[in-house]
């Protein structure tokens, strides 16, 4: 992907999906497929859509709490705030596996960029919703997996591959992690994944996100 992708500004007309989004696109099944790209099309131009806000104060209070001296106390009143069908329960379980993760973890919370990643005929938009240092310095650049539903290899792979070829853009020297919340799971790329045959499959359900998006296209 490091030749068929690149760093670009945002385009007029082209078609543009989350990171995350495109992660779950792509090692999803072909009724979660059509669901991610029907809804992205519903959220278009709606601020406010039930599916761009849902998870947004969770993930505000999570940064928020990333840098409190209380974080539990942080987290607790976004659970209480919480309104919308599914969310108290959904805020809960975030709320739990990010305490759990983030005792563990023992990191510190530092600053990153934002950025976009052309692959093929989509633009990604890469926005680490953490960004962290461990004890012994190292710099990690970190997506969050919110769902119900477990995160998988194959969508914490393309997750992390992402990260990897934004690096520099987003904190330079550090290195991608993953990690699904509600079960405080980290994941990595495994130091004998292959690159390329990685790079070949994130490529190709490039070129399928931009063809499902414009064949439903409203």
């Amino acid at each position: 992907m490091g030749t068929t992708a690149q760093q670009v500004d945002g385009q007029a007309g082209a078609v543009v999906t989350s990171a995350t989004a495109f992660a779950e696109y792509a090692a999803g099944g072909r009724a979660r497929r059509t669901e991610i790209v029907v809804s992205a099309h519903e959220r278009e131009g709606v601020p406010d859509h039930y599916g761009r806000v849902f998870y947004q104060p969770i993930l505000a209070a999570v940064e928020q709490a990333a840098r409190a001296d209380d974080p539990a106390a942080v987290l607790a009143a976004a659970v209480a705030a919480a309104e919308l069908t599914g969310q108290p329960r959904a805020y809960e379980e975030v709320a739990e596996g990010f305490l759990t993760w983030w005792h563990k973890a023992r990191l510190t919370a530092v600053d990153c960029g934002a950025t976009v990643l052309r692959v093929g005929g989509v633009e990604l938009t890469v926005a680490p919703h953490l960004a962290v240092r461990g004890r012994s310095g190292a710099l990690q650049v970190v997506l969050f997996h919110l769902k119900e539903a477990p995160l998988t290899r194959d969508g914490a792979n393309a997750a992390l591959r992402v990260l990897a070829v934004c690096a520099a853009d987003l904190l330079p020297g550090a290195e991608p992690l993953v990690v699904d919340l509600r079960r405080a799971r980290e994941y990595r790329l495994a130091r004998n994944t292959n690159i390329d045959n990685l790079d070949a499959w994130l490529t190709a359900e490039a070129a399928a996100y931009a063809s499902h998006w414009h064949s439903t296209a409203p």
